[in-house]
């Protein structure tokens, strides 16, 4: 019985180490597809301030630098 539950257990938790990185290379593509969209939209038109366009991309790609690390920190590092 105990060895089902430490196979049943070791499963679930590369089950979870897989959506958890899944999750983060998601986060990071929204990021830097919501950088493009900003930067596309705010270089055109006068109605978003720059500053605040620029400031809000800068935060966003270091969002996606983060989330990206965490997916290879993830990935490299190999469950017990």
């Amino acid at each position: 019985m105990k060895n089902i539950l430490k196979r049943f257990s070791r499963k679930n938790e590369k089950i979870l180490r897989r959506e958890l990185a899944f999750a983060h290379m998601v986060i990071a593509l929204l990021s830097l597809g919501l950088v493009t969209v900003l930067l596309t939209v705010g270089s055109q038109s006068d109605i978003f301030d720059q500053t605040l366009v620029s400031i809000a991309c800068a935060l966003l790609v270091v969002v996606a630098f983060i989330s990206m690390t965490i997916v290879g920190f993830i990935s490299a590092s190999k469950s017990k």
